[in-house]
């Protein structure tokens, strides 16, 4: 039964259900994110453009089901989107335990997600239930915890999500994707224990459209960013060194454990620079490790920024997180978080068919590969730009940030 509860206070019984149960989704996550490439490439040999038109094709559908949710969350009521988002991801692991067809992976990866599109810790994979998630942490928490807990909750999410990397690379890659739709099937039937509010909202008109506005273009080229390198860091290791599976999912939950440990770190930064600095200091070493990583081919330094990339992407995304809600009417929560990925997904998706081509070039042109880590890097550095245009006059409530002196 959906239950209203006050705003401003911590219930720490549902918020433990709530790790738990993305716990499950992320180990099922993890391991996807690693065997799904290996089986498109290394045992179906369908090649990288192929490759990139199913995670290109799966941004976009994680787009448009994320919006559908959000807004659905507003409007329909909590409980039953959270059931229904939860149930995309091993639905799409059952599918391809059933058949490896090329049409059953192209609905496989609609369905789930499966795009990479954002690190293990931040929802790469299933990110269709990000926006219900984010919702529900917000609900759940009092403002002076919030970033706190989007901090640990996207850290237990990365350590399980490093954990099931690592899973990824033992069995069979059926086995794999047999055992990710039984974790996520668990993560459903433990929807009940997760206190919910009531819907709240009857019309589409949103009171904070600016500030929804502003965090969705920002969102856009935060995609655009992703979609260029992020879902080929696995490909990238195969093309250029050969990597096996049982090596790259040792390597992919290092980086994931990295980067969640990383997120822990969002509270002090916040507390400490505020969410302009934040941002600004996490991303800009971002921009410089993605612009040097194909440029130095050289093993040792390639699995090196490999490792650090995903943490400065995502350790500041728990403060980005509670500034936008400081912003938005309570009401549009839903609509905020699902219109705010559909703008990330769908700049993600031309990025992800733009790098799936170049990837598919590689033996006319080795020197291709350059490009989308060149790009991505300049349209972080935009981004941040914008960032400072939009915020620069945003003020976090008291207590948030340490007063200067």
């Amino acid at each position: 039964m959906e239950e209203s509860r006050p705003a401003e206070t911590t219930d720490s019984r549902s918020l433990t259900f709530l790790a738990a149960l993305r716990v499950l989704r992320s180990v099922s996550a993890g391991m996807i994110n690693v065997a799904f490439p290996f089986l498109v490439l290394e045992e179906l040999h369908l090649g990288y453009v192929l490759l990139g038109v199913m995670y290109a094709s799966a941004t976009l559908a994680t787009a448009v089901l994320g919006l559908g949710i959000g807004i659905a969350a507003d409007l329909v009521g909590r409980r039953l989107t959270f059931v229904v988002a939860l149930a995309l991801l091993p639905l799409s692991a059952v599918l391809v335990v059933v058949s490896t067809s090329v049409p059953s992976l192209f609905l496989a990866a609609v369905i789930g997600g499966i795009s990479a599109t954002g690190s293990l810790p931040g929802g790469g994979v299933g990110g269709a239930a990000q926006p219900i998630q984010s919702i529900l942490t917000t609900e759940l928490t009092s403002r002076k915890d919030r970033t706190r807990f989007y901090s640990l909750l996207a850290f237990v999410s990365g350590i399980a999500s490093a954990a099931g990397a690592y899973l990824g690379g033992f069995g069979t890659i059926q086995e794999v994707f047999a055992v990710a739709a039984a974790l996520g099937a668990a993560s459903v039937l433990l929807t009940p224990m997760v206190r919910t509010g009531k819907s709240v909202r009857r019309s589409l008109t949103l009171k904070s459209g600016a500030a929804i506005g502003k965090f969705s273009l920002t969102g856009m080229l935060n995609g655009l960013s992703q979609g260029l390198v992020t879902p080929y860091l696995i490909p990238f290791f195969i093309a250029l060194y050969s990597v096996t599976r049982q090596e790259m999912n040792v390597y992919a939950g290092v980086s994931g454990l990295i980067a969640s440990f990383a997120l822990l770190l969002a509270p002090r930064i916040e507390r400490r620079l505020g969410f302009l600095k934040g941002i600004t200091a996490t991303r800009s070493a971002s921009v410089v490790l993605s612009i040097v990583m194909p440029l130095v081919r050289l093993f040792p330094v390639s699995l090196f920024i490999y490792l650090l990339l995903p943490a400065t992407r995502v350790m500041a995304l728990p403060i980005q997180q509670a500034a936008m809600m400081d912003m938005v009417a309570e009401d549009e929560r839903g609509a905020a978080f699902g219109i705010n990925q559909t703008a990330r997904l769908a700049l993600s998706a031309g990025g992800t068919y733009f790098s799936g081509f170049e990837f598919g070039s590689l033996e006319a042109d080795p020197m291709v590969i350059d490009y989308p880590f060149a790009l991505y890097g300049a349209v972080l550095a935009a981004n941040l730009c914008l960032y400072w245009w939009f915020f620069r006059r945003y003020k976090p409530p008291p207590g948030v940030t340490k007063a200067p002196g």
